[in-house]
């Protein structure tokens, strides 16, 4: 027997979605998703944050084949990191969240 789908009891917001090459945009009114699909499939060796009291900080991400994508960030962010699995639609078991990141700030 088939699952039927449950129904949406509310209209998806509408989106706007940009190509550029892999990168794929989706825009929506108030948020933005940026899926680099140039990385897809590769592994990870490991992910590094770095950020200093100057104007530096950055999320790098090192494969396995070397390559490296990195993220510069801004001053004054905030990051609550968990490692997570999903299974299905159920909601995810996290499992490790760790202490809250906040970049360094000048005296």
């Amino acid at each position: 027997m088939k699952r039927q789908p449950k129904p949406i009891k509310e209209k998806l917001p509408i989106s706007v979605t940009n190509r550029e090459g892999k990168t794929t945009v989706r825009k929506y009114i108030d948020r933005r998703f940026v899926r680099m699909n140039e990385v897809r499939g590769k592994t990870i060796a490991y992910v590094e944050l770095y950020t200093s009291k100057q104007d530096s900080h950055s999320l790098t991400l090192r494969f396995t084949d070397k390559t490296r994508l990195a993220l510069a960030i801004s001053p004054g962010f905030t990051i609550n990191a968990e490692y997570y699995k999903t299974e299905g639609l159920a909601d995810p078991t996290v499992l490790k969240r760790w202490p809250e990141i906040r970049s360094e700030q000048l005296p």
